[in-house]
């Protein structure tokens, strides 16, 4: 499997219809603290190592995603729950892992983890296994070690309400809710 795949179509801000909100959100979130880190140090202003897009199925998320990248001139790299999840013992944690140290080694970098409920499931429902209870501590320890010059992104089909409240509060993350 190669992990990751950096190869997509570059997209602008100008081809996304709309959505004018989430746009200026995303590019305060990942250009700004690129272009002007000194800004963010000047102020005190800490700046977004992640962000949480949630809406239903086909509404732009990924494209949002892709442009946010392709303006700020960042290596796309991107996972989604059924590239993850392997038969084999300790496989989706070791893949997780790996992206993420692909990640830091093409740094800058954007790494986007599409319908990442069913990447690590819900505590507060009981549907979190094994394996997604491994994943996500997995991902929050890769989130510890995410600075400015690797941004993680993610997206889920559920309404932010849905969302159990740790996932909804984590300091790690910008939301962008409901695009």
């Amino acid at each position: 499997m190669h992990i990751g795949a950096t190869d997509f179509k570059p997209v602008s801000w100008e081809q996304i219809g709309g959505l004018d909100d989430v746009k200026l959100k995303l590019k305060q979130s990942i250009e700004w603290p690129m272009r002007f880190p000194e800004a963010f140090v000047r102020l005190g202003v800490s700046r977004p190592r992640g962000v949480l897009l949630s809406g239903p199925p086909g509404c732009a998320k990924t494209t949002l995603v892709k442009a946010a990248a392709s303006s700020s001139h960042c290596t796309f790299l991107s996972l989604s729950g059924a590239e993850l999840f392997s038969p084999y013992v300790g496989d989706s944690e070791k893949t997780l892992a790996q992206l993420f140290a692909q990640a830091r080694a093409c740094a800058p970098s954007l790494v986007f983890l599409d319908e990442i409920d069913s990447m690590v499931g819900s505590r507060a429902d009981g549907s979190s296994h094994g394996v997604q209870s491994q994943v996500l501590s997995v991902l929050l320890t890769e989130l510890d070690g995410v600075g400015i010059r690797t941004v993680e992104r993610r997206s889920t089909g559920r309404k932010m309400a849905q969302l159990e409240g740790g996932e909804q509060e984590d300091t790690r993350l910008q939301q962008v809710r409901d695009t």
